[in-house]
Parts: structure tokens; sequence; C-alpha cells
């Protein structure tokens, strides 16, 4: 897996790679765990170029999301391939997260 950090002012966006499974979530949850400590609380995860990830990792990450509204924020999801969405709607959690096409929506919605 590959994370790449772009920060607009308010806004902190996850570019992710590769695949996903529960070692590569422990990294990508020390991440999202310094964005915390930075107060960052709103987060676009990006999955365009993700070509799996663990039920267990998507799991984690809902989790993840109830600490974010809790704080304020949220985190938001972008680019699913139809393979990934279709591992997102196995545990039920595709229509728990806020799914859109684009960074760009994604943002819009963080700021409206």
């Amino acid at each position: 897996m590959a994370i790449a950090l772009n920060n607009t002012e308010t806004v902190t966006v996850l570019r992710l790679a590769g695949d996903i499974g529960n070692s590569e979530m422990a990294t990508l949850l020390g991440v999202i765990n310094d964005m915390v400590l930075q107060s960052r609380s709103e987060l676009i995860l990006n999955f365009s170029h993700v070509n799996h990830i663990s039920l267990n990792a998507i799991s984690v990450l809902a989790e993840r999301r109830q600490h974010f509204q809790a704080l304020g924020g949220d985190i938001k999801i972008v680019g699913l391939i139809p393979y990934v969405a279709n591992l997102f709607k196995l545990v039920g959690a595709y229509s728990y997260f806020d799914i859109l096409p684009s960074e760009d929506e994604a943002v819009s919605r963080f700021e409206s």
C-alpha cells in the first residue's frame, strides 16, 4: 500500500494505492491518528488506485469515522472501483460512508 498526503486549509486527502490488508490498515491508522493529534478531523480517502481492501479494514474505517464525527469532522470516500465498492457493500458500509466520485466534490461537501 502507498499513501500520498495532500492538505488543504481544513481538509486532508489521503490518496491510497495497492492492497489494504490488516498490516496496511495498521499503517493507515497511524497516519489517521497523527491527523487527530494535529486537530485535523476532515479526511478524504481516495481509493481510486486501491485494488483490494480486507473486510476487517473496512470495519476499522467505519469505527474511525465515528471517532472523527465525535470530533466534529468526518471521513469521506472517493474513487471506489467496482470491486472495492462491492466489498464496502458486502459489510454494509457502502451506505454508512459518504461515497463520492471526486475529491473536488468531497471537499465541497466539507465546505458547505
